[in-house]
C-alpha cells in the first residue's frame, strides 16, 4: 500500500516509475533503472555539481521562499541513492534550485547497517553547518560496498578537508554529540513511522499542502513531475 497516494492533491499527475528495490521488494518506488552495486562502481573524483551560493538552511538547499520542495528519504549505502546524486540531483540543482524554484530537503532512512547509520550521523553534524549537501554528494562518489565499512573516519576527513567553510574538527565533535547519535539511530524507525519503506523515495510538498508521493525513471520525467507542482 502507498502511504501517499491518498494524501496527493487530486488532478496531479504523478509521473511513473523511479526507485530500485534494494532490501526489499516492498518499497514506495518501483524502479524501472539498471541497479549498481556500490562495491563494483569505481569513485567519482570531482564534484557532479555546484552548491557555492545556493543557500542552506540545516537538510535544506534552496531559497527559504520556494514553495514547492522535493523532500528525499535516502540512506547513504544505496546504489540508486547514488545514482540519483550523480545522473539526476546535478539537473534538479541547475535547472530548479538555483534559480529559486524548487527547494530539496534531505530525510535520512539509514536502514541497510551501521555505515548508513554512521554516515548519516555525519550528514547530520554537517548540517549544523549548513553543509549536509556538499558532504552528501561527497559521500556518494565514494560509496562503497554495503557494510563493508567502507564509512571511515579517514574517508570523511578526507572528504570534509575538501569542502570550503566545513570545520572538520567541529563536524566530528558534532557527529559523536548524543543528540545527533541519538537521531542517527532513530531515523530509520522515523521514517518507517511515517511509511516509507525504501530508498530513494520522493514526495513533494506544494506551501503548506500534504507532502505527496513523486516517481520518475528519467530526467524528462523529474522535470514533469515538478512542473507539474509548479503550476499547481
Amino acid at each position: 500500500m502507498n502511504p501517499s497516494s491518498s494524501n496527493r492533491p487530486s488532478g496531479r499527475s504523478v509521473v511513473i516509475a523511479f526507485g530500485i528495490a534494494i532490501a526489499a521488494a516492498a518499497t514506495l518506488i518501483v524502479f524501472a533503472l539498471v541497479s549498481r552495486s556500490g562495491s563494483d562502481s569505481p569513485a567519482t573524483t570531482t564534484p557532479v555539481v555546484g552548491l557555492t551560493g545556493i543557500p542552506q538552511a540545516g537538510p535544506v538547499l534552496g531559497r527559504p521562499d520556494a514553495r514547492v520542495t522535493l523532500i528525499e528519504y535516502a540512506d547513504p549505502q544505496c546504489p540508486a541513492c547514488r545514482l540519483y546524486s550523480e545522473e539526476f540531483f546535478p539537473t534538479l540543482v541547475d535547472e530548479y534550485v538555483r534559480p529559486g524554484k524548487v527547494k530539496t530537503e534531505f530525510r535520512g532512512y539509514p536502514f541497510i547497517g551501521e555505515d548508513s547509520v554512521k554516515a548519516y550521523a555525519f550528514l547530520l553534524a554537517a548540517a549544523e553547518q549548513d553543509k549536509l549537501w556538499e558532504l552528501t554528494e561527497a559521500l556518494y562518489r565514494n560509496q562503497g560496498g554495503e557494510n563493508s565499512g567502507w564509512v571511515t573516519d579517514d574517508l570523511v576527513r578526507r572528504l570534509a578537508e575538501g569542502i570550503p567553510g566545513l570545520d572538520v574538527d567541529r563536524l566530528f565533535a558534532d557527529a559523536a554529540g548524543d543528540g545527533v547519535t541519538e537521531k542517527a539511530a532513530g531515523a530509520a524507525a522515523t521514517a518507517s513511522a511515517a511509511g516509507i519503506t525504501g530508498t530513494p523515495t520522493f514526495l513533494v510538498a506544494i506551501g503548506d499542502e500534504q507532502p505527496y508521493l513523486v516517481q520518475f525513471g528519467s530526467t524528462d520525467q523529474m522535470r514533469a513531475a515538478l512542473d507539474d507542482a509548479l503550476a499547481g
